[in-house]
């Protein structure tokens, strides 16, 4: 198999830059086999589709707020996207770090701004692979001993270091105009963890859902974390 097998042309025009609203008008594509031709419906239809014995499943995974924009110590910009803890923590990271080129293990990065009153965190890189991924640490300024000075713990400290200065980390397919990050989670999003939306469950509704039930099927949940995948090429 080569990768050039899996290339195509798509349109620009062809990308949608602003989600439908509401969520449940986005268009659903319906195969019933290779016998009869795909049918075009709508989401909110989904619940005249499904019935007894249908399991519809939905992936409560969160888009964690993990792109960070950072300066290095020569004063050029960077960015830093966490994609996974590492030991069961929220300090150390498996992550992808620009310009990866320019850095090397032992660098420190702090916030690429002050104008929100940002400060008080810095990411010091552990790890290169070779492949683009490094091994970072999430550090928080006048930390001791496990704790901050306000007497937080540092998983604590670390996590709200993201909710305040960490943006949606958007796929790249999109352009850089404003967005509202909760339209990027799905309704039923819970515990953060993944670097990207599980795309399918963003058109999903509370109603969609109470239908479905209603019509028979059942609404079972995963939490399935989205990764690196979504934003690296193939090679």
């Amino acid at each position: 198999m080569r990768l050039s097998e899996f290339e195509y042309q798509l349109p620009v025009e062809a990308i949608a830059q602003e989600p439908v609203e509401p969520r449940d008008a986005a268009r659903l594509l319906i195969d019933r086999g290779p016998d009869r031709a795909p049918e075009n419906s709508r989401v909110d239809g989904l619940a005249a589709e499904v019935g007894p014995g249908d399991v519809v499943v939905v992936n409560t995974t969160r888009v964690r707020p993990a792109r960070l924009a950072v300066r290095r110590a020569t004063g050029g910009a960077g960015e830093v996207l966490l994609l996974s803890p590492l030991d069961g923590s929220t300090i150390r990271w498996e992550a992808l770090v620009r310009p990866s080129a320019k850095l090397k293990p032992g660098d420190v990065l702090r916030p690429q701004t002050d104008e929100r009153g940002l400060g008080g965190f810095h990411v010091r890189l552990e790890a290169y692979d070779g492949e683009g991924r490094w091994v970072v640490e999430l550090g928080i300024d006048g930390a001791a001993d496990g704790r901050t000075l306000d007497g937080r713990n540092l998983d604590d400290a670390a996590d709200a270091a993201l909710e305040e200065y960490g943006v949606m980390p958007l796929p790249p397919y999109l352009d850089d105009r404003p967005r509202d990050p909760e339209r990027y989670q799905t309704v039923f999003a819970d515990r953060p963890g993944s670097a990207a939306a599980p795309t399918a469950g963003l058109h999903l509704t509370r109603e969609v859902l109470d239908a479905v039930v209603e019509a028979g099927a059942q609404v079972v949940s995963v939490d399935l974390e989205v990764g690196l995948g979504t934003f690296r090429p193939m090679t």
